[in-house]
């Protein structure tokens, strides 16, 4: 029997990666290490008015472990499809996680600054969580644009070796399709970006509600791909008479 049919099948993909590799742990374990760094940085209340206080703190936190939950799961579903461990997806790979961990506590400052800005009463600290918070988005803007580009690149390499993998029509399409999404949400990175620089210090909020495209863009690619992905299935699918 083909090596390829052995392969475990998961959404219509065979996962070439199911067992697990050194690039699989190592990347588990700085995915963890950056859940550490932002659990440890909470404080720990000792009355219930430092609880009440600590309440947008633990939304910021549960906001930024989503976050980052979303980037390993992208991991994860690259790995497990394409099991792929050539020297260009380990420095790929090495990016991804330095961009992560770097991220990791301004990530958490930003939310923070958010939420300090929108729910303080005193008006002269929300005057210098505003001036503070134009930098921080510059700032989380750019390193959201890299870790997808840098996501993009994954997909695109999965690509080049498509003859190499035996991909077949349909994995071929949901390749393109990851990157056309990788690069799409890359590009909402950048335009959030400009918006943080162009608009004045007491606006550059709004450019955060920019992020809210990656909705409809997200939606979009899954409709257009996955129609085309299902005609495809019933092209190999119907007999050949």
């Amino acid at each position: 029997m083909d090596s390829q049919h052995q392969f475990p099948i998961e959404h219509g993909f065979r996962m070439r990666g199911a067992g697990m590799s050194r690039i699989d742990v190592f990347s588990d374990v700085v995915f963890a290490f950056s859940l550490v760094l932002l659990a440890v940085s909470l404080t720990v209340p000792k009355n219930f008015q430092a609880v009440h206080e600590g309440a947008l703190g633990f939304v910021t936190f549960a906001i930024c472990f989503a976050m980052v939950l979303g980037g390993w799961f992208s991991h994860y579903v690259f790995f497990r499809r394409y099991g792929l461990h050539d020297r260009f997806t380990v420095v790929l790979n090495c990016g991804l996680l330095f961009v992560i961990l770097f991220c990791v506590y301004p990530l958490k400052v930003l939310y923070s600054t958010i939420f300090g800005y929108l729910f303080r009463n005193d008006f002269s600290a929300r005057f210098a969580a505003a001036i503070q918070l134009m930098g921080m988005l510059v700032l989380y803007a750019l390193g959201f644009a890299t870790v997808f580009f840098l996501i993009a690149a994954l997909y695109w390499n999965a690509w080049r070796r498509r003859e190499s993998l035996a991909l077949n029509g349909v994995e071929r399409l949901l390749t393109v399709s990851s990157i056309v999404d990788a690069l799409g949400l890359a590009a909402i990175g950048l335009i959030a970006c400009l918006a943080a620089l162009i608009f004045p210090s007491g606006w550059a909020l709004y450019s955060a509600a920019l992020y809210l495209l990656l909705i409809p863009w997200k939606a979009l690619n899954a409709l257009y791909f996955g129609r085309k992905a299902r005609t495809l299935r019933k092209l190999v699918a119907a007999p050949i008479l």
